[in-house]
């Protein structure tokens, strides 16, 4: 099993999800390859693992990627936490998506989720 998760506004998207993963990445990582796959800037992968290692966030690799589509295909990523619907278009059907729910994808007020015409369609 490979395991990719998002950083910012997924581990980041709050306090408890922060524990979560950290106690999801520490369980699993004896059966799973954890993959963090971030959009941050390129050469920032000692601040990346720098603040994983601050979060407690066990990983054994770090992808700084715009294309996260493309990693997820290319290292084999069967379950992929992400925030984002635009990385989740093309991800293959097989891979187990599990979007997180963060104030940048969902109105909290309104109790709706936030989305573009290129990746939410209406049912009503």
């Amino acid at each position: 099993m490979k395991i990719g998760i998002d950083l910012d506004n997924t581990i980041t998207a709050s306090s408890e999800s922060v524990r979560f993963f950290r106690v999801l990445a520490h369980l699993l990582r004896s059966e799973a390859e954890i993959h963090i796959v971030t959009a941050r800037e390129p050469g920032t992968d000692e601040a990346v693992k720098a603040e994983l290692r601050e979060m407690g966030i066990e990983f054994d690799f770090i992808a700084i990627t715009a294309n996260k589509k493309r990693y997820v295909e290319d290292n084999g990523i069967t379950i992929f936490f992400e925030n984002t619907d635009e990385y989740l278009l093309n991800v293959p059907e097989a891979v187990l998506v599990m979007k997180v729910r963060e104030p940048g994808n969902f109105d909290f007020a309104a109790k709706k989720w936030i989305g573009s015409s290129k990746t939410t369609r209406m049912i009503e």
